[in-house]
């Protein structure tokens, strides 16, 4: 990988260990409402721009890409989408650390491995066996990330959920094991669909090749594969808000600027978008390294640039004071993040071992 790839994949883990301070910044809008326009800005007006600035054949390209390839990255990105919204109900089933924990490993270790072992004559390449070793220690770190966390909510007395208070009946406690042992199906299924993003820009590549065919550079040919994929989880996700908005009867949070908008609501719109802005900046600057790297290029960016925002997440975490009072699931969370950077360094510099 060259050291411009190197940088880009940087700044794509910055940007996505970044994007979710935004999401703190929803007040005064409502949840719907801050949701629908992220989801506006980060899945069709970002993608749609950087396309077009990008390729010349952007359109062009997903017209002369065969219908069912445009289909299957569309539903892909759609079930993606379902996942995103099961993320909330899996925090509120089990909790913030466990959810994070399962969802990032298994979205960064089948978003990987699907895509790779798609890949002919694969297992023959001379980098594969480090691959699998990359992959196998970044979910290594993923797992001591989502330890850190849980400790450090046990650290800091946070109420787990799921979990059963010293004067719970017999039948509460039954009732309550049972829902955490519903939420950690769900929240397995929500690392499973959250993976096949990865598994979407992998099945978009003949949009990719349409593209290059057309006369797109390499760096721009990704471009209009990915905006199609984010377009499909804008279908669920931009589904979802709407919904929400009809049933709250909240539609009118999303004039900001009329007179009795609440204090502060043009300046949460502004997070909204801002956020959505750094939500597909990484997945972009992923997708330019990954057509930088050949047939690999998928399975080897996403898993790093999920580590890097493991890694910057925290950072934030920290500075913010989430693990104020927490010194012992700190250090956990250090050591995880030296083994992520180890993880990342492998998969990065696969080919010169």
């Amino acid at each position: 990988m060259s050291t411009l790839g190197v940088f880009l994949l940087l700044c794509a883990g910055f940007a996505q260990g970044t994007f979710g301070l935004g999401m703190k910044k929803q007040a005064p809008m409502k949840w719907e409402s801050f949701w629908l326009v992220y989801s506006i800005m980060a899945m069709v007006i970002v993608p749609l721009i950087w396309g077009l600035l990008s390729s010349d054949v952007f359109f062009q390209s997903i017209a002369a890409t065969p219908w069912q390839a445009v289909a299957k990255a569309l539903a892909l990105g759609f079930l993606w989408g379902v996942g995103g919204i099961m993320f909330g109900l899996s925090v509120k089933m089990v909790g913030v650390s466990i959810t994070m924990g399962v969802v990032m490993g298994l979205a960064g270790g089948l978003g990987a491995l699907i895509p790779l072992m798609g890949i002919e004559g694969v297992t023959s390449m001379r980098s594969f066996p480090f691959v699998l070793i990359g992959v196998a220690v970044m979910l290594a770190g993923v797992w001591l990330t989502a330890l850190s966390g849980i400790k450090r909510d046990r650290e800091q007395n946070v109420p787990q959920q799921g979990g059963t208070g010293a004067g719970a009946s017999g039948a509460s406690a039954a009732g309550k094991n049972d829902n955490l042992k519903k939420g950690i199906i769900l929240v397995v299924l929500t690392g499973v669909l959250s993976s096949l993003l990865n598994v979407g820009f992998e099945a978009a590549e003949p949009i990719r090749d349409a593209a290059i065919k057309l006369g797109s550079s390499p760096a721009g040919s990704s471009l209009p594969a990915r905006a199609v994929v984010v377009f499909g989880g804008f279908l669920m996700n931009a589904g979802y808000a709407a919904w929400l908005l009809c049933r709250n009867r909240t539609w009118g949070d999303l004039l900001v600027f009329r007179a009795s908008a609440p204090a502060g609501a043009v300046k949460a719109a502004g997070w909204a978008k801002i956020t959505g802005i750094l939500w597909f900046l990484p997945l972009g600057l992923a997708g330019i390294v990954a057509a930088s790297l050949g047939s690999m290029g998928n399975a080897i960016t996403w898993p790093v640039m999920l580590g890097l925002s493991l890694i910057f997440g925290n950072l934030w975490g920290y500075l913010s004071g989430e693990w104020k009072g927490a010194k012992r699931s700190f250090g956990l969370m250090i050591v995880s993040a030296v083994v992520l950077i180890v993880a990342c360094l492998i998969l990065t510099f696969k080919d010169s071992f």
